[in-house]
């Protein structure tokens, strides 16, 4: 059983490397942890919502760190496997104390590694890891405190550090806090328990040290304000996504209630899943029938409530909010196994699942959205300079300046701005310092698609290099007799296309449109430019030499709609296209198919 644990573990660095693309929350985490990396204080010096622990565990990481691609991100996903290690680990030692026998431990480990419900989010770069190992630390201190006050007060700070990793598990933590001072696990009675009063203790102390840091660097205000009050306004107005949490139980079935096109995919089965589900939930009822004699097992079955109860009461549900949940699950699953007397079966569904984990590793990649990624990364950063900035909803230029204060864009700073509580990225702002490129993903049009002032100016001075990345590049149709005023956004030499036959491409009508459209058909969009040429009617060069800053001006004297574009650099083709069914953002659906690695 610990060979088909460590393999199933192992078979998962291949999309943790290789296959799995990456999220839009562990590019924000890698840049959060790369500006403390070289001396930022986090909500003093940029943006944040989160509270920042991960970051500065990691930070000594990322100063080793140079790329500005795809790579980067995942050298975190690689750092963080001690982290994932020491969680297990200490599920181990929960489930020891348990008295628990070594076959149901292990294979309650490797049913969780075989499980795609904790190990396609457990490969990314994120902050529910570290949290959820603190938390995990935390519970097997405070369950040997009747030991030594010392654990009491360790598990105090863990707690304290756990949250100061991932916030949401601040009420699973209050609540932990609570019941571990009115349950005593060791005497298996309900009585009130002294000695947590030492975990307070410990919780006061890791706050009072944290909260040194924020006064001395001036950062307490900006954390207040960014942490608290503006999380608290963007639940407060955000619609929750009805139907969340019944379709993350379900997705390991193969059932799909949202955002899918097929309601049952049986290419999405995940045995492991599955186990980890039904087995858990088991281990759950066994556990809470001991209610009058509350044992470890009991104090876990009932924190994992909670915690279920917190996840299904959020507005936005993802799978990785689970990874906690699986965590808890694992000594809940080890006392079914326990039970069962036959063996063999438990050995047989393990096999199973390693089977089915190894088929979804392998051969449910997502490697053409990944290397999708790592060209607009690439990209972006071929075209612009250090210091140059891009406005973008993800935060895809790595190594360059964000040109707006929200330097990603998830829907809490939509609503923000909508409702009057932020800055927006107001027209002035561009003009002022327009940013040297532009990243179409789907948080910056659906910003777009709010801001309406700013799309028109945008979709005017920008146009698609590839269906995401947007490129300096004046543009319109200009009607016979019209004058259009540009920003020029870069230095360049640029280059006159012009023509009516130009003026009937669909950017022109519906830019947002073109910019999101990922339908196989999107291969129409994709437009050859030809040679630059002198247009007198518009009394414009072929080339012009234009600087970042300048107003330029240019009227139209022909006699029918005229499609103009000026380009610097010397790209040919617009509106160029990945391979259908990728998608910056790795939208669509996982199909079956022999990785393309290479």
């Amino acid at each position: 059983m610990v060979l088909l644990a460590l393999t199933a573990a192992a078979l998962r660095l291949l999309p943790l490397g290789w296959l799995h693309p990456l999220n839009w929350d562990e590019i924000e985490f890698f840049r959060a942890t790369n500006w403390i990396a070289h001396g930022a204080v986090p909500f003093r010096d940029f943006w944040e919502h989160h509270t920042p622990l991960q970051w500065f565990v990691f930070a000594p990481v990322a100063r080793f760190i140079t790329g500005h691609d795809a790579g980067a991100v995942m050298a975190m996903r690689w750092a963080q496997i001690p982290i994932w290690i020491a969680a297990f680990w200490l599920a181990n030692q929960l489930m020891r104390r348990a008295g628990l026998d070594a076959f149901a431990r292990w294979t309650a480990i490797a049913i969780a590694l075989c499980s795609s419900l904790l190990m396609t989010p457990a490969v990314e770069f994120r902050i529910d890891v570290l949290g959820s190992a603190l938390y995990l630390g935390g519970l097997v201190l405070a369950l040997r405190m009747h030991e030594k006050r010392a654990f009491a007060f360790g598990a105090g700070v863990l707690f304290c550090l756990a949250g100061l990793a991932n916030l949401r598990l601040g009420p699973l933590l209050a609540v932990t806090v609570l019941l571990l001072r009115v349950v005593d696990p060791i005497e298996r009675k309900w009585r009130g328990n002294v000695r947590a009063n030492w975990i307070f203790a410990g919780v006061i102390a890791a706050l009072a040290g944290a909260g040194i840091y924020f006064v001395a660097t001036g950062s307490l205000r900006d954390l207040y304000r960014h942490v608290w009050v503006e999380n608290y306004l963007g639940d407060r107005y955000a619609d929750a996504i009805v139907g969340a949490f019944p379709h993350w139980l379900l997705v390991p079935f193969g059932i799909r209630i949202m955002g899918a096109k097929d309601f049952f995919d049986p290419g999405g089965i995940d045995v492991g899943g599955m186990s980890v589900l039904i087995l858990g939930f088991i281990g759950l009822y066994v556990a809470l029938r001991r209610w009058r004699s509350p044992d470890e097992l009991f104090v876990l079955a009932s924190l994992q409530i909670v915690s279920l109860a917190f996840i299904a009461a959020m507005k936005f549900i993802f799978i990785y909010h689970f990874e906690i949940v699986v965590l808890m699950f694992v000594p809940l699953i080890a006392q079914v196994i326990e039970r069962v007397p036959r063996r063999n079966a438990i050995v047989g569904l393990v096999a199973v699942a390693w089977i089915v984990n190894a088929y979804a590793s392998i051969l449910r990649g997502k490697e053409l959205d990944l290397a999708y990624q790592n060209t607009i990364m690439n990209e972006v950063d071929a075209r612009t300079h250090p210091g140059d900035l891009v406005w973008d909803g993800v935060g895809w230029a790595l190594r360059r300046e964000p040109a707006y204060r929200f330097w990603f864009l998830p829907d809490l700073t939509r609503q923000l701005v909508y409702h009057r509580h932020a800055e927006r990225y107001r027209v002035e702002d561009f003009v002022r310092r327009p940013p040297a490129a532009v990243i179409g993903d789907h948080n910056a049009l659906v910003w777009l698609g709010m801001q309406r002032d700013l799309q028109r100016v945008l979709v005017r001075h920008y146009i698609p290099l590839w269906r995401n990345l947007w490129v300096p590049a004046p543009n319109v149709v200009l009607q016979p007799g019209q004058t259009i005023d540009w920003v020029v956004p870069v230095d360049g030499d640029y280059r006159l296309f012009a023509s009516p036959a130009l003026a009937r491409h669909p950017w022109f009508r519906q830019p947002l449109f073109v910019g999101s459209y990922t339908e196989p058909d999107a291969q129409h969009f994709e437009l050859h430019l030809g040679a630059p040429a002198a247009h007198p009617e518009l009394g414009w060069d072929a080339v012009r030499r234009l600087h970042r800053g300048e107003r330029i001006r240019m009227t139209s004297s022909a006699s029918e709609p005229m499609g103009i574009i000026l380009l610097p650099g010397s790209d040919d083709v617009l509106f160029r296209q990945p391979p259908i069914g990728v998608t910056l953002e790795a939208a669509s659906a996982r199909v079956t198919h022999v990785p393309r690695i290479w």
